[in-house]
């Protein structure tokens, strides 16, 4: 039986899970599962080439070869706080001594996760050095974020090498609504305020952006002009991601395209779509089960999306939803667009794959 997600403190107290930060872990999170084993039964996910990582969580666990019990172990214990394995593989099995509730984690995703993290911190400490940076605490934010969690470290690395590094003053509009999107920034030093104008000609603040967190995409995205406003709260210095540069190593290998074929067949498989558009623009409805979020409301409203799912973002064209899923997958989302949007298909095509707006 499935039991409800892990708070993060849980895996906190397993090895090597306790070397991740906060931020990691939140991305662990998201494919952790509890299973309740039933007296006796044998945990077939500790086997060699399972896929699966295992962790007790409370119970013993029995460990059996050829009809004897070689060892236990019990939730607790300093081997508790191991992944749980049959070293000698296909002669040893992992057996509920009673109920047992244990931890289950894709290994693939561990593996990549713990990686990742190692890389992370000899990059960090190669650009301090490089740069000459006495404080690099925000560098190790940025890195943290998810929008480069997915990216390759040398991707990373070659990103920043392409950065050009702005001084910047108190008061200092970085950039205006309405101008035509050129590059975003990443704060190195300083706090930004992101403010929209309304139709009174007033502007409203929207965030304060401090040291590793970054601005400016949106309008790359949609190939367009700002939808908001920066102006500089305090003095710091910027990192200017020029647009081709963006596309190239952000967006790119960020958003990942499939076709009508390859679309369906995820949605067969448990995928969900999602509608990007306007409610106004689905007048003939919208595809099967779609939840309709549209792209200007997708950075609050996106957060009631489960991280758990999997989502095929869509729209007319396809630009929409580009930029759609790069924000969600930018915040640990599991997001496809589908390629060339609604338009993809002709309306005879269309129209028997369409259902009334709910």
């Amino acid at each position: 039986m499935s039991l409800p997600a892990l708070r993060r403190e849980v895996l906190e107290t397993f090895i090597p899970l306790n070397s991740l930060p906060a931020e990691r872990l939140d991305y662990l999170l998201q494919d952790v599962r509890v299973w309740t084993l039933a007296p006796d039964e044998v945990i077939a996910a500790c086997r060699e080439g399972s896929g699966q990582t295992v962790f007790l969580l409370s119970g013993t666990l029995q460990i059996w070869e050829a009809g004897t019990q070689v060892a236990s172990i019990s939730a607790g214990e300093v081997q508790s706080w191991y992944p749980i394995t049959t070293p000698r593989s296909g002669l040893q099995s992992v057996v509920a001594e009673a109920t047992v509730n244990c931890i289950v984690i894709d290994s693939g995703k561990l593996d990549y996760v713990l990686a990742w993290e190692q890389s992370a911190r000899y990059f960090e400490a190669e650009l301090a050095f490089d740069q000459k940076l006495s404080d690099s605490r925000w560098l190790r934010r940025l890195l943290q974020a998810p929008i480069f969690y997915q990216l390759p470290p040398a991707h990373v690395r070659e990103l920043f090498r392409r950065m050009q590094e702005v001084d910047v003053v108190a008061g200092q509009w970085v950039i205006k609504q309405g101008d035509v999107a050129d590059a975003c920034y990443f704060i190195r030093q300083g706090i930004a305020e992101v403010l929209v104008e309304g139709e009174d000609r007033s502007e409203r603040s929207l965030a304060l952006l401090e040291a590793g967190q970054y601005f400016g995409e949106d309008g790359l995205l949609l190939c367009g002009s700002r939808n908001a406003s920066v102006r500089m709260e305090t003095a710091g210095s910027l990192l200017r991601l020029g647009k081709d540069d963006f596309a190239e190593l952000l967006q790119g290998p960020l958003v990942e395209k499939v076709d009508w074929s390859m679309a369906l067949d995820m949605v067969a498989q448990g995928a969900r779509w999602l509608d990007v558009r306007l409610t106004e623009e689905c007048p003939t409805g919208v595809l099967p089960g779609a939840l309709n979020v549209p792209l200007q409301n997708l950075r609050v409203k996106g957060r009631l999306l489960d991280k758990s799912a999997t989502y095929i973002a869509y729209c007319d064209s396809g630009l929409r939803s580009t930029a759609a899923t790069f924000l969600l997958r930018a915040e640990g989302y599991q997001v496809s667009a589908l390629a060339q949007g609604l338009r993809a298909l002709d309306a005879e095509e269309l129209a028997p794959l369409l259902t009334p707006r709910g």
